[in-house]
């Protein structure tokens, strides 16, 4: 639907008419919709000449998807016969698949417009120079045929504003290209609709027509325009249509929401979400965002951010509850006071998303014998404003308290205050934000745990040894750390720390605290040598250059750089794994897993005073002959400024941004001489993925 089919034939129309004006030898060309054919196709042609077609003529047959499958045959088999007939006859018929029995060698697909075609008739059309969203997956299909793009463009003309989400243009161009087609079809085929939808993003691809439906179906879902059945197969006209139509299967319970939210599902089906989220009732939206946090938080995340808006931070009243959900004071009460009600609310929300997190969300909430720890709220008079406080181990024997006055420091820590807010979903945004608060944290120090075999482990440990043994001046210390040195510095410094609630010790420019000695202290029972490692090989030109990219030769810098990236891309898939299992391909890079890199080596040219280090640029694509726990494969070239080979770009720019925003080409500069490189670049794509889906607020960058 809505492809250029009648665009591209009309160009080849109107090539004929030019002929015909310069030429008498070249009839003037036949325009005929499939519907206006009366009889006979040759019959037609003749009236429209006035004389049996001798010179050079071009027909055209528009909309043969118009007529019933069999006229359309009818109307094929009429074409090939004057064509016969008259050899100097050229006829192009415009259909949808499906219309008529059409040979292979008959058959010319039209390809799908260019983006930056789509863009250039928007930019045209609006006459603006930039529309926000644009650069997103759904955003970009949607510039590849002109009736999508002519619909966007009336939808941002209409509303005269283009600061609108990707939700709403998806939501709102699937209505209105719905409302101006307007299908008629039986009830039975309109219910098969939301079915076909959840089959094809199911399998990711068109589902078999004979397994769908029986054949009288399959007619009328053809019949309604919205369905193409080709080659045995049935898909939607548009592929917008699929998420609109899948929202309603979602709504109607013939999908299921866990199974679409799920770790493999969830990219293909997020819009379809956040349209069951957006058109549901307030009751049954609280319900589905339940349901989603404790399925997948990475789904519930990104379909809030889609369903809200920015200013949306404060929780539910009580007027729209129905009292605290669980063991919290006061539950049993018809009618609980505000606090309590509002509290009872948060705290079911906030479990909601602890149980979606796993064992990282112990790591983000204060727990107390492996349960949330309890909570003390409070409100102004007014009840305006709410105040929530983590109470601190034995303080309180209910796990929500209403308290009469303010929070005692030796009692209570994370004090929050916040305005009572009547928008739908607020609380959820609330508890998500109070938990991605600790995940930042951890992430912006690289904290995040991981299995002792992992390369950032290896990191980890190198780094921490070389703070605490080198107080500040790890240079001194070599390439090597005997474990027999450093068990009892770790030793003494971990008997501090369990005698503190906490601890830090600042050696230079670096800090340690008791959570990297716990961690280091533990991570050493697991090493089976005796001693710690460089994980990187030292510089094979000491004292050569100035600068230190210029003591590591060009084939030792690749070197480094490959095992760099290979750790890194393995650092992250563990990071995943053991953190997030839930999120699955809703974090961009870990969706193209297993992943191999491509790329070059660019080292400076060797007098470049300015350069910091060498750069390598490579992309990042799904390794098919892979498993998902092999080693990353790497492979780069080597190149030197300014001889880069011009193809580099070309072969880099063929990939195309993911639907959660992973860049299909990465630059980088990665220092020989700087430590934590892996983790580093691990810790950065993890960044990029969890911001993407409204689990980090920030972009966090690593400057070391």
């Amino acid at each position: 639907m809505g492809a250029g089919k009648s665009e591209a034939v009309e160009r080849w129309w109107s090539e004929g008419l030019t002929q015909a004006w310069t030429d008498p030898q070249v009839e003037i060309p036949v325009w005929l919709e499939a519907r206006e054919v009366a009889a006979t196709l040759a019959g037609t042609v003749q009236e429209a000449l006035g004389a049996d077609p001798v010179r050079d003529c071009r027909i055209v047959l528009d909309n043969l998807d118009a007529v019933s499958p069999k006229r359309a045959d009818q109307l094929l088999t009429d074409a090939r016969r004057l064509v016969a007939t008259w050899p100097r006859v050229r006829i192009l018929a415009t259909t949808r698949p499906g219309a008529g029995n059409v040979d292979a060698a008959e058959r010319l697909d039209v390809p799908a417009w260019p983006v930056q075609r789509g863009w250039d008739l928007l930019h045209t059309v609006l006459n603006e120079d930039y529309v926000p969203g644009l650069d997103t997956h759904e955003m970009q299909q949607l510039l590849t045929s002109p009736l999508q793009v002519h619909a966007l463009a009336s939808r941002l003309r209409a509303g005269g504003d283009t600061q609108v989400s990707t939700r709403e243009l998806l939501s709102g161009l699937a209505r209105a290209i719905l409302q101006r087609e307007h299908p008629e079809a039986s009830p039975e085929v309109w219910a098969s609709l939301p079915r076909l939808a959840a089959s094809i993003l199911d399998q990711q691809s068109p589902v078999s027509a004979s397994a769908f439906a029986r054949q009288h179906v399959i007619w009328e879902l053809e019949a309604t325009g919205l369905v193409v059945h080709d080659d045995g197969l049935l898909r939607f006209a548009l592929p917008l249509f699929e998420q609109h139509f899948a929202a309603q299967a979602l709504q109607d319970e013939e999908a299921q929401l866990e199974t679409a939210a799920g770790a493999e599902h969830f990219p293909r089906w997020r819009y379809a979400i956040a349209f069951a989220v957006e058109t549901a009732t307030s009751g049954r939206a609280e319900e589905f965002l339940r349901r989603l946090a404790c399925t997948n938080p990475a789904a519930a995340s990104w379909v809030l951010d889609e369903t809200t808006s920015d200013h949306d931070t404060g929780p539910l009243p009580p007027a729209s509850t129905n009292g605290p959900a669980g063991g919290s004071a006061g539950a049993c009460d018809e009618d609980p006071e505000p606090a309590l009600a509002i509290g009872g609310r948060l705290r079911e929300a906030t479990l909601s998303w602890l149980e979606g997190l796993g064992e990282l969300g112990k790591l983000l909430a204060p727990h107390d014998q492996g349960a949330l720890a309890p909570w003390g709220v409070l409100m102004d008079q007014e009840d305006r404003w709410m105040t929530v406080a983590q109470a601190r181990e034995g303080v309180l024997d209910a796990d929500l308290v209403v308290r009469p006055e303010s929070f005692p420091m030796a009692q209570f820590h994370d004090r929050q205050s916040f305005p009572v807010s009547d928008a739908p979903l607020t609380r959820w945004v609330w508890s998500r934000n109070r938990l991605r608060e600790p995940l930042a944290r951890r992430v912006k120090n690289r904290t995040l745990p991981v299995d002792a075999a992992s390369p950032l482990a290896a990191e980890r440990a190198w780094f921490l040894a070389q703070q605490i043994m080198g107080k500040g001046r790890p240079g001194r210390l070599g390439r090597e750390i005997s474990l027999e040195d450093l068990r009892p510095e770790v030793d003494a410094l971990m008997a501090h720390v369990e005698t503190t609630r906490w601890s830090r010790w600042q050696w230079g420019r670096y800090t340690v605290d008791s959570a990297d000695v716990r961690w280091l202290h533990a991570q050493l029972q697991h090493l089976p040598e005796d001693k710690l490692t460089d994980p990187r090989p030292p510089a094979d030109r000491p004292g050569e250059g100035r600068y230190l990219w210029q003591t590591y030769s060009p084939e030792l810098t690749r070197s480094i750089t490959q095992d760099v990236v290979r750790d890194a891309l393995a650092g992250y898939r563990d990071l995943v794994q053991h953190n997030f299992p839930r999120f699955g391909a809703a974090l961009g890079l870990y969706s193209i897993f297993p992943v191999r890199a491509d790329g070059l080596v660019i080292m400076p040219e060797p007098g470049n005073t300015k350069a910091y280090s060498a750069n390598v640029a490579y992309t990042l694509r799904t390794n098919a002959g892979s498993r998902m726990q092999d080693a990353p494969a790497v492979e780069f070239d080597l190149a030197e400024e300014p001889n880069i080979p011009s193809s580099l770009w070309s072969s880099l720019q063929e990939d195309h941004a993911s639907v959660f925003h992973r860049p299909a080409v990465h630059h980088e500069e990665l220092s020989t001489g700087l430590e934590r490189q892996a983790t580093n670049l691990a810790y950065s794509w993890l960044a990029r993925d969890l911001k993407a889906v409204g689990w980090l607020e920030h972009a966090v960058t690593f400057p070391e």
